[in-house]
């Protein structure tokens, strides 16, 4: 039986691809050696550029300063106040974890997705709570704050 023929046009087709599907493999390994086949969290470079340089890279806090977020009992009973928190900052003492802090916190200009994705993120990562928002719920609670 014979073999079909591939015409000029379809080997073209496929030479063509062979290229394009190596790179894309290729860039598929260097991104998987690079993250270790791990996907950031999307709240994650946020918190780093608009949060960690007060609250620390780990959540830690600075000193008797600024509050760690790390197991926050306030930001956990308050959970529901942490956009407006974010957005408007906060001018009052608090106590977190029996100890007082009484350091002026600044809003930071946050779209309501920034602002769930570093809600998510902090929830996840230092208040231990499984808990999910979207940015729906933080314009809803941006309502309230105004």
């Amino acid at each position: 039986m014979d073999k079909p023929k591939l015409n000029f046009l379809s080997k073209f087709k496929i030479a063509a691809l062979a290229p394009l599907a190596i790179v894309l493999l290729l860039l598929w390994f260097v991104y998987n050696v690079y993250t270790n086949g791990q996907v950031q969290h999307p709240g994650k470079s946020t918190y780093q550029t608009e949060c960690a340089g007060c609250h620390g890279d780990n959540g830690e806090g600075t000193a008797q300063l600024i509050p760690p977020l790390v197991r926050a009992d306030y930001a956990i009973r308050h959970f529901d106040s942490i956009p407006c928190w974010i957005t408007n900052g906060m001018n009052h003492p608090i106590i977190v974890n029996d100890i007082e802090y009484n350091q002026v916190m600044y809003g930071k200009p946050l779209s309501d997705v920034e602002a769930a994705n570093v809600i998510n993120y902090v929830a996840q990562q230092f208040l231990k709570n499984d808990r999910k928002v979207n940015s729906a719920w933080v314009n809803q609670q941006w309502q309230k704050c105004k």
